[in-house]
């Protein structure tokens, strides 16, 4: 019987985190604009509408309070996200700290719609 040394059983798991590490990254202002027309940031994008809607249901049928209330039929695509967090970056005073677009995008949905108690 061969028996394998512990650090290659943990070695799929390590390159595994390390190769995958930027999909925990924020993206920051200036990476937006920068590859703001490229497939990786509409894939970002897609992903963190879907986490927050995701979210945002749960809170729903968990009877919390939701992060943002969409009127009833309301799909929104890309082109409407990149156009709310466009809008939330003109909106950002001049300071040296910027949010991210994550923040950005959630404060923007809460600041078009409105539950009547957030």
């Amino acid at each position: 019987m061969i028996t394998k040394s512990p650090l290659l059983l943990l070695l799929p798991l390590l390159i595994g985190t390390f190769a995958s590490f930027n999909a925990w990254a924020d993206l920051s202002i200036a990476d937006y604009e920068n590859k703001s027309k490229t497939q990786s940031t509409n894939t970002y994008l897609l992903g963190l509408s879907s986490g927050l809607n995701t979210a945002n249901k749960a809170l729903v049928n968990n009877k919390q309070v939701p992060l943002y209330c969409f009127p009833p039929y309301l799909k929104l695509s890309i082109s409407d996200y990149r156009e709310i967090i466009a809008t939330g970056i003109n909106e950002i005073a001049d300071n040296p700290i910027k949010p991210n677009v994550d923040d950005i995008l959630l404060k923007k949905l809460r600041k078009l719609y409105p539950c009547g108690y957030n």
